[in-house]
């Protein structure tokens, strides 16, 4: 019914989780040849104007509870704390069913772009105009983030990646996908600081020149 966008599965693989452009998402079951059988649409009710969404919009699934689920909606970032209790009942409208938005809204003009969160329930998350940003124990309550953004991040920077190291946390890497931009870039103290690391993916430091756009990465 649109676009294809980011997609989720449940640890158990009964679940499944589908959307299209501007943030629409289903709940879903599929079954053996794939086909849809039952859906819910879970989006927040709470976002009243469909363009405050990037239009390819991340999102994420905690990666211990995955009833959980982490989603930007333009400057704003929101919790579902328990999927598992939406009926897929064939609904095609956004719900406010267990969402929750955390307090902090990024400034400007500038939208939510990547989103990654670690097995510790530490959750990072990046923007189209360069700033990257930490929530610890974003998994309960609404606490507040952590600008870590680097002081040699590039002023145009477009995060569209954020990878996560799966047995420490504090090993993160930010993907930046802008032409004549540095590209990647690493931290093992949770963002305190930021080393270039994008190798022979770029020529120099400057990251200019006959080089790729990087757009994702994963460790």
């Amino acid at each position: 019914n649109g676009d294809g966008a980011y997609v989720a599965m449940s640890n158990d693989d009964q679940t499944y989780y589908l959307s299209i452009q501007q943030g629409k998402i289903l709940k879903a079951k599929l079954n053996a040849n794939h086909q849809m059988t039952q859906y819910a649409r879970i989006d927040p009710s709470l976002i009243h104007n469909r363009d405050d969404y990037q239009f390819i919009n991340p999102f994420v699934l905690d990666p211990v509870n995955d009833n959980i689920m982490y989603l930007p909606a333009g400057r704003k970032l929101f919790r579902n704390d328990d999927l598992s209790v939406i009926p897929m009942n064939n609904n095609n409208d956004s719900i406010p069913t267990n969402w929750v938005q955390f307090p902090d809204t990024v400034t400007g003009t500038a939208k939510i772009s990547a989103i990654a969160v670690s097995k510790n329930h530490r959750l990072y998350y990046g923007t189209s105009k360069r700033n990257v940003y930490r929530i610890d124990n974003a998994n309960t309550g609404t606490p507040t983030r952590v600008n870590i953004t680097g002081t040699a991040f590039n002023a145009n920077g477009y995060v569209s990646c954020i990878a996560i190291d799966p047995t420490n946390d504090d090993n993160v890497a930010v993907v930046f996908s802008n032409y004549n931009v540095y590209s990647i870039f690493y931290s093992k103290d949770a963002g305190a600081t930021w080393m270039r690391t994008a190798g022979n993916l770029e020529k120099g430091t400057a990251g200019t020149g006959d080089v790729p756009s990087i757009r994702w990465m994963s460790m």
